[in-house]
């Protein structure tokens, strides 16, 4: 006979450690233009162990009564959205008292009505010049999104542009690699060659994600972009931790910072290795290259001698190891700049190598 402590241990044991799973209200009304892609989105989230995905149509779950059940909204869709004053209220209290809001894609060809939406997921679509292969940069590897991506990916995409997009409101986590791509494309808004293609931030006490790709099918049958919205599902959801906060960095590299990998006798040799100490050499992520040829850009930075872009081995906010240009005249003077994609213009030459 079991005693009544055993009985109750054993009723209880399958529960143990079980939790309950987060709530996803996935939104893929289409007032505009709507994508083909969105059923087969809608069986990719569906998929995600640990989460409850409720894909609707039904703009009218989109209030506080409704929201409470959820810790997540999630939009894929297009145009002027019929909301009320009262759900717009609504949907902006429930991520600023703490849940989740997410987009992909068309998500910011949405509400331009509506400024306070183009606030909160951070910039309004402006046309998609390329629809091809590209390579992306990511810029924050670290953050949960991002970490099984690398430095740097390759994929073909439908790429948008933005407007009333700013670095100082959110976080970026991959941008365009603008080397693959056309600038003098017809369509090409943007003159600052920054084109962000991922991103986060803190809303309130909420938090808020957004990813650009996701065009067509190709692109959700893609494990990589599949891992991508899994693990920020799983961040808006906070059952993951990574920052959202704005990174602005001004690379300043201190004085006689520019010191060669290996011993010389007299400046520094053409296709040396080089070490450059600093602060804010990255907008806050540190990354070793794992590929070659090496990239010339790591963590949205990258280093240029006389105006090219050299290869790099490693950044961090206080160091970055890279090799420079086998063609350097032995003697001369050469300008060495730290540019960081947070940076809102180029800046002056931050070194010289004798």
């Amino acid at each position: 006979m079991w005693s009544r402590a055993a009985l109750i241990l054993a009723l209880l044991l399958p529960f143990v450690g079980w939790a309950a799973p987060k709530r996803v209200l996935y939104v893929t009304h289409s007032a505009g233009f709507r994508h083909g892609s969105i059923p087969l989105s809608q069986e990719v989230l569906s998929s995600f162990p640990g989460l409850e995905v409720t894909s609707t149509e039904n703009l009218s779950l989109l209030s506080a009564e409704s929201l409470r059940n959820y810790d997540v909204v999630f939009f894929f869709t297009s145009g002027e959205l019929a909301l009320s004053p009262s759900q717009k209220s609504d949907l902006l209290a429930f991520v600023r008292e703490g849940k989740g809001f997410g987009g992909v894609h068309s998500a910011t060809d949405t509400l331009y009505n509506w400024p306070e939406y183009g606030e909160l997921i951070g910039a309004y679509f402006d046309g998609h010049p390329w629809a091809q292969e590209v390579d992306i940069d990511v810029e924050d590897p670290e953050h949960p999104a991002m970490r099984h991506l690398g430095a740097s990916f390759r994929t073909a995409d439908e790429i948008y542009q933005f407007r009333s997009f700013s670095r100082e409101r959110v976080r970026v986590l991959m941008t365009l690699d603008t080397r693959s791509v056309n600038l003098s494309a017809e369509g090409v808004n943007r003159t600052d060659g920054d084109f962000a293609l991922a991103w986060c931030r803190d809303y309130g006490r909420g938090r808020v994600f957004y990813s650009a790709l996701g065009h067509g099918d190709e692109t959700w049958r893609d494990p990589r972009f599949q891992k991508m919205i899994e693990q920020a599902l799983l961040w808006l959801a906070r059952e993951t931790e990574g920052d959202g906060a704005p990174r602005l960095s001004t690379p300043a590299i201190n004085p006689g910072g520019v010191v060669s990998a290996t011993t010389f006798t007299s400046g520094v040799a053409p296709g040396s290795l080089v070490s450059i100490f600093g602060q804010g050499l990255t907008s806050g992520s540190t990354v070793q290259a794992t590929s070659e040829p090496l990239p010339v850009k790591l963590a949205g930075t990258s280093v240029h001698v006389n105006g090219i872009a050299i290869p790099l081995l490693y950044v961090s906010p206080f160091q970055i190891n890279a090799r420079l240009p086998g063609d350097l005249a032995p003697g001369t003077t050469a300008s060495v700049v730290v540019w960081s994609a947070t940076q809102p213009s180029p800046p002056q030459p931050a070194a010289i190598l004798p």
